[in-house]
């Protein structure tokens, strides 16, 4: 990459590793509090976790076709700014009705396709499929500090404190805005495309695919923040402030784990095997916490082993979404991915909040166990994968 390709790659990158901690240092701690918010119910807990995604999923072809017209820089910045407000007005309220207006707020400023669309427009073909690896990767990381630090920041402020962190990491986001990212030339803007044209992306096979796994893969994540904290807090026998202390060494040692499978998927076009184990050890994981409710060794060990799925098909899916596109497909398909990806959110904080107020903690892990055997079948169906890999980067065995 030339160096002004790095420096927007890694601007852009950052603005995600920011804007999505905020995201996932409140995921974890939602429902630790939710017991003395005025007005809390099972429904509205799994509603308050899961309307960000709602709110993203319903925005990201608007804010597209926006920064096709205002430009992408103004467009990025109005939606941190929305994020900002969201995260501070959670910051102080007292009811759960007001921490689910916050995070509709917070998933307002969707702005995930803008920022695909920026690195389409700053990096040359050559190297465009490395730039969007990269951004796939900052998620991750995102993910990862975020599912470990949201617990520390709430051991010593509480949800207030999280929210506030939050707001901070939206407004440090914007510095990249205008001090990293280069300007983008005149007439080099790249149009997503009209809605008839973009629309057509939910009929393309192999995006859909992909876009499915993703819906699947975060529904089972916003449903588990439901009952997985309180779980491990009963499981460890620990104070809800000293939560991290399960989370880090669970997430640092799942990260671990999904570095082999990911190579051998990446190396040996093995994408579909893999996708599929990782569906199984969701399944395999969810199904042992709900079992072995309340005991530590196994309900640690099972823990590592659903969040190692969750990591492989995390890392996976965009792959799949990104090959499977030609270059002008690619920003009404990330469109199309970042709708299934964020509504996948919502639909699984619902059905967690509802699993819970039916069947209780361990039966929302059993319907978890469910949804990743799903997600085991939707990845086999190699009728339909087989094209995905048809393009020119894979071959016949992926």
């Amino acid at each position: 990459m030339t160096a002004a390709e790095r420096r927007a790659v890694s601007g852009l990158s950052f603005i995600y590793v920011a804007r999505m901690l905020g995201l996932f240092m409140l995921m974890p701690v939602l429902s630790l509090d939710s017991g003395s918010l005025r007005g809390s119910t099972p429904l509205l807990l799994g509603l308050a976790i899961g309307i960000y995604g709602l709110a993203q999923a319903v925005l990201q072809f608007p804010f597209g076709v926006a920064s096709d017209r205002f430009g992408r820089k103004p467009v990025l910045a109005f939606g941190l700014l929305l994020f900002v407000l969201g995260s501070v007005m959670g910051a102080f309220t007292h009811s759960m009705w007001g921490i689910v207006i916050a995070r509709l707020l917070q998933g307002a400023g969707a702005v995930s396709s803008v920022l695909l669309a920026t690195a389409g427009d700053l990096t040359g073909e050559a190297h465009r499929t490395k730039a969007m690896a990269a951004i796939g990767g900052s998620i991750a990381v995102a993910y990862v500090l975020g599912i470990a630090l949201g617990p520390v920041f709430y051991g010593f402020s509480g949800l207030k404190g999280v929210f506030l962190a939050a707001a901070a990491l939206g407004v440090v986001a914007l510095l990249p805005l205008w001090r990293v990212i280069p300007p983008i030339p005149q007439g080099k803007q790249t149009r997503m495309g009209g809605w008839r044209e973009a629309l057509k992306m939910f009929t393309h096979v192999p995006v859909m695919t992909a876009s499915i796994g993703i819906f699947i893969l975060q529904m089972v994540l916003g449903a588990s923040f439901v009952v997985l904290s309180p779980e491990l807090v009963q499981a460890m026998h620990i104070t809800e402030g000293q939560i991290w202390m399960v989370y880090l060494p669970v997430m640092l040692l799942s990260v671990a784990a999904m570095v082999y499978p990911v190579l051998v998927a990446e190396r040996h076009k093995r994408h579909r095997e893999m996708l599929a184990a990782s569906g199984l050890a969701i399944a395999l994981g969810a199904l042992v916490m709900g079992l072995a409710s309340g005991h530590f060794w196994p309900v640690a060990v099972a823990a590592v082993i659903f969040f190692t799925g969750y990591n492989i098909a995390s890392a996976i899916l965009p792959s799949m979404m990104s090959r499977a596109t030609r270059a002008e497909q690619r920003g009404a398909a990330s469109g199309v991915y970042s709708l299934l990806q964020f509504l996948g959110i919502f639909v699984g904080g619902m059905v967690g909040g509802w699993g819970l107020g039916i069947f209780g903690e361990d039966g929302v892990f059993y319907i978890l166990a469910v949804v990743g055997a799903l997600l085991t079948l939707q990845s086999w169906n190699g009728k339909r994968l087989s094209r995905i890999f048809a393009g020119e980067a894979w071959d016949s065995r992926g």
